[in-house]
């Protein structure tokens, strides 16, 4: 798996090919943005998740972005545990559907 967040999606992956037919997102900014062969810039999606490359928008998005990591890596039940703990609900849109 690899995760990239702010605008290391599109200096550090995109740069290397590593978004070809795959969405993205990265940090809402032009010079970013137009790096990435499929962005997603939509303020209500801060994490995209294609395959085994997980995309966040920002330093905002850094919760959420790790949450969704310990989703994929370790289940649902451990990044419930953890949103319980930092009182955060895990039936936000942001969560990936099981």
């Amino acid at each position: 798996r690899i995760g990239a967040i702010c605008a290391s999606p599109a200096v550090v992956l995109a740069s290397h090919g590593l978004l070809n037919d795959r969405q993205a997102t990265c940090y809402p900014a032009p010079q970013f943005l137009d790096q990435l062969p499929n962005p997603i810039d939509d303020d209500d999606v801060p994490v995209v998740v294609s395959g085994n490359i997980t995309t966040s928008r920002g330093p905002g998005t850094a919760l959420v972005f790790s949450l969704n990591l310990v989703h994929q890596l370790f289940g649902k039940a451990k990044a419930d545990e953890l949103a319980a703990v930092m009182l955060l609900d895990m039936n936000e849109s942001w969560m990936p559907s099981e």
